[in-house]
């Protein structure tokens, strides 16, 4: 690598007093000083003293002009104002800034006794605006996106605006913020600061790529600290059952390099402490403890777990909210030669209210009292029962159909079913998509590896919402319907001959999602505060132009909000939820409570180490990492890589050097 030294001078027009020195050197080539004579008797000697004198003084006299030249020459250099830049220091300023602080839960964290990593930001940030000319223009980000990008600050006004910025639940990633970046449009120079943390491998192509803006990264190391942590909670069973207890299973992690030994945790149902514990946690490992719960407790719906650890406080409680699911109502309707699988299913269950009735002797009102018809194998559909049938459907029920391959498709296609004959070819199905949103929370593991029954392509649904299970043609064995409501089909009948689906390990979960419908997402114990989507069930009697507000205290928010289907869709302001319990309410009445907790990852210690950062600004024109420890190192490293590091001070001392020496030789020699 070839190092370059640039020496400039930020007000050159004073060199032009270098003429000057011609000053002192046209002195010293015509003597003008007058000569006094002084006559003597005898000069003979004093003519040899001459001469000796002579040989002496002319190279006194030489040194005294350099001495007089560099003196002037020096301050002229000084009032000049030197600088020198290198290739380590050539950065050029915008007239265009934008500041993103990281004020997220993890820069609470101390970097000394007095001061922790957001003070540590907010001095970077002072400084960076420093370095730039009044008419400079400022924007600013943080973590909650609560200012606008197209509203620029003077710098007086952006230090203000730093002062207001207070830790956030909210955590956002790198790419977000450079996506959030480019959405605005911002072009000129970026501040990035921030401990840079969670994200160990991250891939810096996106800014190393993105050339329209100068990126400066101001990492910020914050103390170690062995830190405990709640990494998941669940139930042991998905849903609370009625009349049954159940065991609430909760994973402790300790992220340091150190044991501890005898961490207190408890756990409070309402406000009553409800059981304790006390774990030994192994360095960088975790413990799983279980608390049983009685469904008839109260406080189910406020369930705090609190861990005593003094090093972060920020992770200390766990919010849940555990709902109780009441007894669904499911109608069978069949016939005489209907397979009995469905109804040894849902018989003597305790989630389930079965209810049996034959497709000739049908009581239509029945229909309105459940939350689940299934229409299994009937030979007809008569115009009453899909009128029955379709109202359902409208106010949001649900319907399961397994076919009768001796009805016609034109009754099906009145209760919304368009249907076409398929091939009747016997295949294995395809293992279930984990990615559906129908099977969350059925398996524990992430990867199901079983094997699969088989199915038969007798009749194909043309209209498919959506697809549950299929088979390895691609075909649906499981989907459902485009329309109303949620209205699911299968391809074929339970018959043996058919289909071994009722027979294997996945008819149970499936058939019970099918019944707990939406009701299945009251299983979700708890969601984090950077949560933007939430679905939450509703009843049939809740109408779509109803507003539903989060209430806490004395904090309210109106999400945006919206139904489909049996379902509420809540869009959730970043930024404005908080770790705790928030009750759902519809005007004075409330519909159900919903838990928050700070997002996992700002508990964690893995960061972007400096090397990374380094290795990726090293290798472009446009991105900088600046390391500091302190404000004023901000500032000294911007000073010295824009304006160049100043030199008048060192061209001072060298004129007053040589301004000295003139006198010791005038004086001594």
């Amino acid at each position: 690598m070839n190092t370059y030294l640039v020496l400039s001078f930020l007000n050159p027009n004073i060199l032009w007093g270098l003429f000057l020195l011609a000053i002192p050197i046209i002195i010293h080539l015509f003597n003008f000083r007058r000569v006094k004579k002084v006559e003597f008797s005898n000069i003979a000697l004093l003519k040899r003293v001459k001469e000796e004198s002579s040989a002496k003084r002319k190279p006194v006299e030489l040194l005294i002009l350099l001495s007089r030249i560099l003196f002037m020459a020096f301050l002229i250099f000084a009032f000049a104002q030197p600088i020198n830049k290198n290739e380590d220091n050539d950065l050029e300023l915008n007239d265009s800034v934008l500041i993103y602080v990281d004020n997220s839960l993890s820069m609470s964290m101390p970097i000394g006794s007095q001061q922790s990593a957001l003070d540590m930001a907010f001095s970077f940030a002072d400084n960076i605006v420093s370095n730039y000319p009044e008419d400079a223009k400022f924007k600013l980000l943080e973590n909650n996106y609560s200012n606008s990008l197209g509203i620029s600050y003077s710098g007086n006004t952006i230090r203000d605006r730093l002062t207001e910025l207070t830790i956030s639940s909210v955590s956002r990633s790198l790419d977000e913020i450079h996506q959030r970046i480019l959405s605005s449009g911002f072009q000129g120079d970026v501040y990035l600061i921030s401990d840079f943390q969670t994200e160990r491998d991250f891939d810096f192509s996106g800014f190393q790529t993105d050339t329209l803006r100068t990126f400066y990264f101001l990492p910020i190391d914050v103390q170690s600290f062995s830190n405990v942590h709640f990494d998941t909670a669940y139930l042991e069973n998905t849903f609370l059952l009625d009349g049954l207890k159940n065991v609430l299973k909760v994973n402790v992690k300790n992220e340091g390099e150190e044991d501890l030994q005898q961490v207190n945790l408890k756990l409070y149902l309402g406000d009553q402490l409800s059981g304790t514990a006390n774990l030994d946690i192994n360095a960088n490992s975790a413990v799983l403890q279980e608390f049983e719960i009685d469904r008839q407790a109260s406080g189910l719906d406020k369930v705090r777990l609190e861990l005593d650890d003094n090093s972060v406080f920020f992770d200390n409680n766990l919010f849940l909210t555990l709902n109780n699911i009441d007894k669904l109502n499911v109608m069978v309707v069949r016939e005489s030669s209907s397979s009995r699988f469905v109804e040894r299913l849902f018989s003597e269950n305790e989630l389930f209210n079965l209810e049996t009735a034959n497709a000739g002797n049908l009581d239509l009102s029945r229909i309105t009292e459940s939350d689940l018809i299934i229409l299994n194998e009937i030979n007809t559909l008569s115009n009453q029962l899909i009128g029955a049938l379709s109202d359902f459907l409208d106010r949001n029920g649900s319907v399961v159909v397994i076919p009768n391959e001796a009805n016609t498709r034109s009754s099906y296609s009145n209760l919304g079913l368009r249907l076409t004959s398929d091939s009747r070819e016997r295949l294995e199905l395809d293992p279930p998509d984990l990615q559906n949103p129908f099977f969350e929370g059925i398996f524990e593991e992430d990867n199901v590896n079983i094997d699969t029954p088989s199915g038969s392509t007798v009749l194909r649904l043309r209209n498919i919402n959506s697809t549950i299970l299929k088979f390895k043609n691609g075909r649906a064995f499981l989907s459902k319907a485009e329309r109303s409501g949620n209205l699911f089909f299968f391809s074929c009948s339970f018959q043996e001959t058919r289909t071994s689906f009722p027979s294997h390990s996945l008819f149970v979960p499936v058939m019970y999602k099918l019944a707990l419908g939406s009701s299945a997402s009251l299983n979700t114990l708890y969601y984090s505060t950077d949560t933007e989507n939430i679905e939450y069930p509703i009843t049939s009697e809740f109408s779509a132009n109803t507003i539903v507000n989060l209430n806490r205290e004395n904090v309210s928010i109106t999400p945006d909000q919206r139904v489909s289907g049996d379902k509420l869709l809540m869009v959730i302001p970043k930024g404005q939820i908080t770790e705790g319990q928030f009750e759902i309410e519809a005007g004075d009445q409330s519909i159900g409570a919903i838990s928050f907790n700070n997002p996992k990852a700002e508990s964690g210690l893995q960061r972007i180490s400096r090397d990374d950062i380094d290795v990726a600004t090293s290798t472009v024109d446009h991105m900088f990492m600046i390391e500091a420890s302190s404000g004023v190192e901000v500032n000294n490293e911007l000073t010295a890589g824009v304006i160049g590091e100043s030199l008048w001070k060192y061209a001072i001392i060298l004129s007053l050097s040589f301004l000295f020496v003139e006198i010791i030789l005038i004086r001594y020699l």
